[in-house]
């Protein structure tokens, strides 16, 4: 990525995870975790950060599945972030309180980068593959301290290593220690529809970051206790380098858990935007993916923050960060 703050992400990982989580219900993911540490890039002979976000779900003690954002931080020509959904085999110690872990999938990456000579930049996108193991410690429900190393492996990109340490959430509550298989549930209130209202910043994905103010209105649906679906009317504001405004239709994989006050959802579907830079106008049919949360304050309203990545053909990703205020009905 070009700056901490920013994020990236691709729609095809969605729907692989949509049809992951459909054959594995009652879940999406039974895990949270967030860790942080340092990324190294043997061909470049360079360091710099790294940290990841990551949805678990528990199949049994022996396998699970996991979705993650891994953010590498910055080296010479090179700001990258993907999204891998990957599979793992874990052992659990006698006493359920340690575990070791090994797991591997694709990684969908997209890289900020000098495209030639003349100084363009481009945000690449290509596939490679992830690589990694894990050890958890369980040392007080619901919390996870988590040590983990990734090898991420491309043939058209850098090739890097990150190792990390940092928490994670159990969404089931344990009444024993270690890692838990996830539970069902059904609908916690009778509310189906949600209305929000947003307003937050846009940033253009390239070593400058330009960036706008973007605002947007939402209506969203409850299809089951785990699926949602969305219609979004967005304006990205002016980033200077692209003003961009339309319509996006999206699917939710969507997971509540603290008594069913929060919630953590991931989403993904098409963008129909008017799209204007310096070449001129003109209607584009773009990808969208969205990373949610949200809590329930009271019985009708809450607050959610979103995280909009626009997925685009020609090096104009954008990342839309919104903070909103919404009434359930």
């Amino acid at each position: 990525m070009r700056r901490p703050t920013s994020a990236r992400g691709l729609a095809v990982l969605w729907a692989g995870l949509a049809g992951l989580a459909g054959n594995a219900l009652p879940a999406a993911a039974q895990e949270l975790s967030a860790i942080v540490g340092a990324q190294h890039t043997p061909a470049l002979r360079e360091d710099s950060y790294a940290y990841l976000f990551e949805y678990r779900h528990n199949f049994n003690d022996a396998f699970f599945a996991t979705y993650t954002w891994l953010n590498e931080g910055h080296v010479t020509n090179h700001h990258r972030d993907g999204l891998s959904g990957q599979l793992w085999v874990r052992w659990v110690s006698p006493g359920r309180l340690f575990t070791l872990a090994a797991g591997a999938g694709p990684y969908r990456y997209y890289d900020t980068t000098y495209v030639d000579a003349l100084g363009r930049v481009t945000d690449a996108h290509d596939w490679g593959g992830m690589y990694s193991v894990s050890a958890d410690w369980y040392y007080r429900n619901p919390w996870i301290l988590q040590l983990r190393y990734n090898y991420v492996h491309t043939t058209t990109s850098i090739s890097t290593h990150s190792l990390l340490l940092g928490l994670g959430y159990q969404f089931e509550s344990a009444h024993a220690q270690g890692p838990v298989p996830a539970d069902g549930y059904h609908f916690s209130t009778p509310e189906r529809s949600e209305v929000t209202a947003m307003l937050g910043n846009s940033v253009v994905n390239n070593f400058h970051s330009p960036h706008g103010v973007a605002y947007a209105l939402e209506y969203r649906y409850k299809l089951t206790p785990y699926i949602d679906l969305a219609a979004t009317a967005l304006d990205e504001g002016d980033a200077h380098v692209v003003k961009r405004r339309g319509l996006a239709g999206e699917g939710y994989i969507r997971r509540e858990f603290l008594e069913h006050r929060m919630d953590v959802g991931l989403g993904g579907g098409f963008y129909l935007a008017r799209d204007q830079d310096e070449i001129g106008q003109r209607n584009k049919l773009l990808g969208i993916i969205t990373m949610t949360m949200s809590y329930c304050f009271t019985e009708h309203w809450r607050t959610r923050a979103y995280w909009f990545r626009t997925v685009t053909v020609n090096g104009r990703d954008t990342d839309v960060a919104l903070l909103g205020l919404g009434y359930m009905f």
